[in-house]
């Protein structure tokens, strides 16, 4: 897809760091698992960039993807960022990510109301007060990969990562069976934060 950004900073830098593995459009590559990007909020975006920059995210040794993309991003500096997010929630279109995963929604939309709607809110989109993304239009594999991490403790365990570490005490809930493919099937019936 051609997306025609405008001239800044922020567009030179998602050309020239972000684009090659995230997609020209922020559509996400599986293959180098780089998720989409354009439906989650800037707030977020910003934080977790600043967590790749400062290694709090991609300095564990079992987190080979936070490693590349922690050393793509090493560069940014802090003024760089709120743009870099700004331009991806505003200027790129919104991805809709195909799905990939099977599960059984009825019974997923059971756990995600006890166990996540809280933080995440009823519909997915995330809540920024509460630091919990959203998680509707996300590719569901970079959701299952993500829940993963916090399982085996390559994501939130650095001291510095509150979010992370709320999500790490909270994932094994879902750790039996089928359960976060369930899950995750279900929030792939809502919509997301913006659309086509």
């Amino acid at each position: 897809m051609t997306v025609s950004l405008s001239g800044s900073p922020s567009a030179q830098i998602w050309q020239g760091q972000c684009a090659a593995c995230h997609g020209a459009a922020g559509e996400g590559n599986r293959a180098l698992v780089a998720p989409a990007l354009t439906q989650l909020a800037a707030d977020y975006l910003t934080r977790q960039l600043r967590h790749f920059v400062s290694g709090v995210r991609g300095a564990h040794p079992n987190d080979s993807a936070g490693k590349r993309m922690a050393l793509s991003v090493a560069n940014l500096s802090e003024t760089d960022i709120p743009g870099l997010a700004a331009l991806i929630t505003t200027e790129l279109p919104p991805a809709q990510p195909p799905v990939t995963l099977k599960g059984d929604a009825s019974r997923g939309e059971d756990y995600y109301v006890n166990i996540c709607s809280a933080c995440h809110a009823g519909n997915a989109l995330g809540n920024d007060a509460l630091g919990a993304p959203a998680l509707a239009g996300v590719n569901d594999w970079y959701l299952k990969s993500s829940y993963q991490s916090y399982l085996d403790g390559s994501r939130g365990t650095h001291p510095d990562d509150f979010y992370g570490a709320q999500m790490a005490r909270l994932a094994p809930a879902l750790a039996k069976g089928d359960d976060i493919d369930d899950v995750i099937a279900f929030i792939a019936t809502l919509p997301p934060r913006r659309s086509r």
